[in-house]
């Protein structure tokens, strides 16, 4: 199928998708640790249900990044205005975000998008955020600290045993909480303490030190003004959120938090809307391994219209089931993505043959190179060492100093 009337297709899918009345994604700026590695990004860059611009803000995740190189970064991908800012993004995440990281501006920025016009805001601990730890310094002092649910304690950061006690939340009844979780037996998190107002979702009880027995704000959130902001005093990346991680349901808490976040609804079937969200997440990184392939053969010079024109079918078949999810058809989608699965099962063959097609080029020059130069090599041995009858026999030598 030409690639143009693939365009077309898309286009024209993402009409009726809009006419339909879908929900579009949620748009989440996520600030600080989005990578490298194995965090939260990784799952929510390939959900449906969200469209994600990540940042780096902190310094301890990075291994040696200079505050001018986050500056850079934010300089170039932060939002301009407060305008931009407001009309672009519906929640904002500050995970592990340095407060250095930001300008005045910025920092004023976070606090009226919330109050004034309704932004939806999340902060994730470690030694970067809330009151920090290991000489970081403190976000109590800055504007958004006043939306949080919890006033920040400063450079306190303890280990405890998570307990959950907002099962009445619609944000914690969408999640399968169970008391034998791994990650919930051992936590270390910020220390906090719960706003009047505010409303406790989990709770983190320390084991040792200066805060023991503490019942420390894990989970809280509230309605700050127009916006909603939710606090997690744990880290939810490597380090102190390792555990945390390999959750299987940790892309569904990263989803619902940010549609929560947001004001918007949570999908009821857990269950179902679980199985949904493997099936998008497995086609996201397929097809992120594939354009990954693409690049590949095109620098060996293969030409890719083979492999572009079926995943330009697997593309259709994919907004196709993302309409659906959107809508919140979540039968339908299923067997839209499982569809898209098929497609894309045909589209890795196809990718795997223009592979081999532009390898077998890079072996044949390899073998003939190897191949000449061996040819070469003997001769010139057989000719010095073989055809002796080329060199005239001298009966003795002599050395002369």
């Amino acid at each position: 199928m030409p690639r143009l009337a693939l365009f077309v297709q898309i286009f024209l899918f993402t009409l009726v998708i809009a006419a339909a009345g879908a929900q579009s994604p949620v748009s989440v700026l996520y600030t600080g640790d989005p990578f490298p590695g194995h965090t939260p990004y990784v799952h929510m860059k390939v959900e449906p249900m969200l469209s994600v611009t990540p940042i780096q803000a902190s310094r301890d995740h990075y291994a040696g990044i200079s505050g001018d190189d986050i500056r850079r970064a934010i300089r170039i991908y932060m939002p301009r205005t407060y305008d931009s800012l407001v009309e672009i993004y519906d929640v904002i995440i500050i995970s592990d975000s340095n407060v250095n990281s930001f300008t005045r501006d910025q920092h004023t920025w976070f606090r009226r998008s919330v109050a004034e016009d309704g932004m939806g805001l999340a902060m994730f601990g470690g030694h970067e955020t809330f009151g920090a730890a290991a000489g970081n310094p403190d976000w109590g002092e800055a504007p958004v600290s006043d939306t949080l649910p919890i006033e920040t304690v400063a450079n306190e950061y303890h280990d405890g045993k998570v307990e959950i006690v907002g099962t009445e939340n619609v944000f914690m009844r969408s999640l399968p909480w169970r008391p034998d979780l791994n990650f919930l037996q051992n936590y270390a998190s910020n220390i906090g303490i719960l706003r009047e107002g505010a409303e406790l979702l989990a709770k983190d009880v320390i084991k040792s030190g200066p805060y023991a027995n503490y019942d420390n704000p894990f989970f809280s959130t509230w309605k700050f003004q127009m916006g909603r902001t939710f606090a997690m005093t744990g880290d939810w990346t490597p380090g102190g959120g390792v555990v945390f991680l390999r959750w299987e349901y940790l892309p569904d808490f990263a989803t619902n938090l940010m549609l929560y976040c947001s004001g918007r609804d949570i999908p009821e079937d857990l269950d179902l809307v679980h199985t949904v969200r493997s099936r998008f997440a497995t086609l996201g990184y397929r097809r992120l391994i594939i354009d990954s392939l693409v690049d590949f053969v095109e620098k060996f010079g293969a030409n890719p219209r083979r492999v572009l024109d079926v995943i330009g079918e697997v593309d259709v078949a994919r907004i196709e089931a993302q309409g659906l999810y959107l809508e919140q058809s979540f039968d339908e989608a299923l067997g839209a993505v499982d569809e898209a699965l098929e497609k894309m099962d045909q589209a890795e063959l196809v990718a795997e043959k223009v592979k081999n097609e532009a390898l077998l080029w890079v072996y044949l020059t390899e073998w003939l190179a190897v191949s000449g130069t061996a040819l070469i090599v003997g001769f010139a041995v057989w000719t010095l060492m073989v055809r002796r009858r080329l060199y005239r026999e001298v009966k003795t030598t002599t050395f002369r100093s």
